[in-house]
């Protein structure tokens, strides 16, 4: 016999125990998101690569899935980010039924598909996300980050390190030095790594001086606690740019101000990933035993403007698989809500026609009063016995109101069931 073989490469199969997790926990994240003021739209699966494309930087662009529509011979794009399209669908309806200077809060829950960056991405991701459009106030960013956290905080995962960092602070840092684009990538990537001898040497190797090649490769280590801006501020002097110092400082004392405990929060000052996407301050969510985030996202000014609608705007993406693993971790159990009660109403395979629509009628009685019902079919009463008992195994706690039903001619059965059975019977 064929080997049946792995999923597609990339995606994920979700049996009905695991799928109704899922949805339990898409749920309760929009729920919670509804409870700040965020409003669900959609955006289409399949969109125009033109649309999708404007709102990204080349990397990303590369990465989309893309091909030729039968019939119209446009380049279109399997959803890669729901972000662009959103902000898309807000610049067409600017001015109609969305006000032209409102600040608007979207959430959505989306599959994006895109090329994987590494082996180890799955090129299928699945998320639940916010975008706060047309508030340019740092609290619109405490916003973001106190609402990532009590997103994630109704799911369970309480535990979590929120990493703040400032998308323009390292561009901020080598501007004044006028480096070669070759050798600026090369020092964005040896921070990005936390190599600090790679930083030093190819700034020596650019003409700078070795105390500022110090300086600028200090970034590496500057990650840490809230405390870690003031004191990078006063050990570096000169060499930051006071904008995203006072952003991230802002943001800091905003959330304080809300609660959040200071010990779940972490500053990195030489975060140099998503320099080209990010305009401000930007947010990451870890939990103990997952290797990539639960949450990313963070300010993006510039994007509106590409769709000929300039709009401050911020927000992010919650990775479901990644929190359902953080869950995992923390030794959830992840328990699927409780379903409704069931009938199950088993009869012989070869059935005859009246044996059929009599166990049909069943079934619907069922229905209309409110439970679960269908039609199985097993060899006999033994097999149908058996049948249930596996079905409430993978049901789960929701199966303990569940009943079976044997019928073979004249005959009515009932199976091994709960114990409220024989009040239905």
């Amino acid at each position: 016999m064929a080997s049946v073989g792995q999923a597609a490469r990339g995606g994920r199969e979700l049996l009905p125990q695991a799928a109704a997790r899922r949805r339990a926990l898409v749920d309760a994240l929009l729920g919670e998101l509804s409870r700040w003021g965020y409003g669900q739209v959609e955006t289409p699966l399949l969109e125009s690569f033109d649309v999708v494309a404007r709102g990204l930087g080349e990397a990303d662009r590369a990465r989309c899935v893309r091909f030729i529509e039968a019939g119209t011979g446009e380049l279109v794009t399997l959803r890669a980010d729901p972000t662009p399209q959103i902000a898309h669908m807000i610049a067409r309806h600017s001015g109609g039924e969305l006000g032209r200077d409102e600040v608007l809060r979207f959430c959505y829950a989306a599959d994006v598909v895109r090329q994987p960056a590494s082996g180890h991405e799955p090129a299928e991701q699945h998320q639940v996300g916010v975008e706060l459009v047309g508030d340019a106030d740092p609290w619109a960013d405490v916003e973001l980050v106190a609402l990532a956290h009590a997103a994630l905080r109704c799911v369970g995962l309480p535990q979590v390190h929120l990493d703040l960092s400032h998308g323009q602070l390292v561009a901020g840092v080598l501007a004044p030095l006028q480096l070669l684009p070759s050798v600026a990538v090369t020092v964005q990537q040896a921070l990005a790594r936390k190599d600090r001898a790679a930083v030093e040497l190819a700034l020596r190797g650019a003409g700078q001086s070795p105390a500022t090649a110090r300086a600028v490769a200090s970034l590496c280590d500057r990650i840490g606690p809230p405390a870690m801006i003031e004191r990078a501020a006063a050990e570096l002097g000169a060499v930051l740019p006071a904008g995203p110092l006072a952003a991230l400082r802002e943001v800091v004392e905003g959330v304080a101000a809300l609660g959040l405990d200071a010990a779940q929060l972490v500053v990195d000052l030489g975060e140099t990933r998503g320099l080209e996407y990010y305009s401000g301050v930007r947010l990451r969510a870890w939990a103990p035993g997952v290797h990539r985030p639960l949450v990313r996202g963070g300010r993006y000014d510039h994007l509106y403007a590409r769709y000929g609608h300039p709009r401050p705007a911020t927000g992010f993406a919650i990775d479901l698989d990644a929190s359902f693993a953080a869950l995992l971790a923390a030794g959830a159990s992840l328990a699927s809500p409780p379903a409704p009660a069931a009938d199950l109403v088993v009869i012989p395979r070869r059935a005859d026609a009246a044996l059929r629509r009599r166990a049909a009628e069943l079934a619907a009685r069922s229905r209309a009063a409110g439970r679960r019902a269908w039609i199985q079919l097993a060899d006999d009463a033994g097999a149908a016995a058996t049948l249930l008992q596996r079905w409430r195994l993978r049901e789960g706690e929701g199966a303990r109101a569940t009943m079976g039903v044997w019928l073979d001619g004249d005959d009515t059965t009932v199976l091994e069931a709960s114990e409220s059975a024989d009040e239905r019977t």
